[in-house]
């Protein structure tokens, strides 16, 4: 990458110094993806061979006589280090809300579909840079205490939770399954009145070739389609123990980029529109240094509880 220009390269020695590489991988991962090919189609015969039929012979009689001597390569990593260099200056390392605002009034709010009718969304960074001596800059720090919504349909027992893809039910009716910005629901653990924590959990996106592989994320358009979406009521069932919980503090987010700025985000809804949305998913793969998730550490005690007492 050279500013604005892409050049598909086998590696990074392909490249000038002065440029960014960035893997194949991470490459297809990004919104929008770009996809580089080593070469065209090649519509090969049915009889084409992978190697010269004189090194096809010579390679049957080596395999009968000795011990092939290819060495595998040494187990790294998909990206090898400062294979990709994301920019230096992050504004924070955790979900920064914007605001929903009015002439009159304004409500914290970490995606635009969150706002009410009538408001107008301002994303986090346009806060910093265009509302820093009002009173919505305080949005930037109170991501923790949005309210979230609630799963209302039976089998999701009532879980509180950000997006209504992480309600079961929602995905058996067309009717009402979620209720949004519900009061008795915040992101972060709140004591209710006989002194149980609750606090809001999120669906688990699962590798389906490794099924001890997965990640906590906002909601299901996070999850590639390739992979598999785990709604809170089917984990909550066999996960016994709340440090295994998808809470806040195991939420993978992406993030926009702003030139070379980057601001965490739950979604491409929380950018302003002249910038780069990069998903969580392809977030996380590009460079494990720069994470970013939805809230700081919870410290949960055995007793909390997901669903509103």
């Amino acid at each position: 990458r050279y500013g604005n220009d892409f050049e598909c390269a086998v590696s990074e020695d392909a490249c000038e110094d002065a440029s960014q590489y960035i893997g194949a991988k991470a490459l297809v991962d990004m919104e929008p993806s770009i996809i580089c090919h080593l070469c065209d189609g090649l519509d090969l015969p049915d009889d084409a061979y992978p190697v010269t039929q004189d090194d096809q012979e010579e390679q049957i009689v080596e395999e009968e006589n000795t011990v092939s001597n290819y060495q595998q390569p040494k187990d790294t990593s998909a990206y090898p280090e400062n294979a990709i260099s994301l920019p230096t200056q992050v504004l924070s390392y955790l979900a920064a809300a914007g605001a929903c605002v009015t002439d009159d009034k304004y409500w914290c709010a970490l995606e635009k579909s969150a706002c009410p009718v009538g408001s107008t969304f301002v994303s986090a960074k346009k806060l910093e840079t265009e509302y820093a001596d009002t009173p919505v800059i305080q949005c930037l720090d109170q991501a923790a205490s949005l309210p979230m919504g609630q799963c209302t349909l039976p089998v999701d027992k009532g879980v509180c939770t950000g997006n209504k893809s992480n309600c079961g039910g929602c995905y058996e009716t067309a009717g009402k399954c979620f209720e949004p910005n519900n009061g008795a629901c915040t992101l972060e653990a709140t004591e209710s009145q006989d002194g149980n924590l609750n606090f809001a959990v999120f669906g688990l996106c699962i590798d389906p070739k490794d099924e001890s592989v997965g990640q906590c994320l906002w909601d299901r358009n996070e999850c590639p389609p390739t992979d598999v979406w785990v709604t809170p009521h089917v984990w909550l069932e066999n996960t016994p123990d709340v440090e295994d919980f998808c809470t806040c503090d195991k939420v993978l987010t992406g993030a926009c980029r702003y030139g070379n700025d980057i601001v965490c985000a739950v979604s491409a809804d929380a950018c302003e529109d002249d910038s780069l949305y990069i998903g969580a998913k392809a977030l996380f793969d590009m460079n494990s240094s720069l994470t970013c998730r939805l809230c700081d550490d919870l410290n949960l005690p055995n007793n909390a509880s997901p669903v509103p007492q």
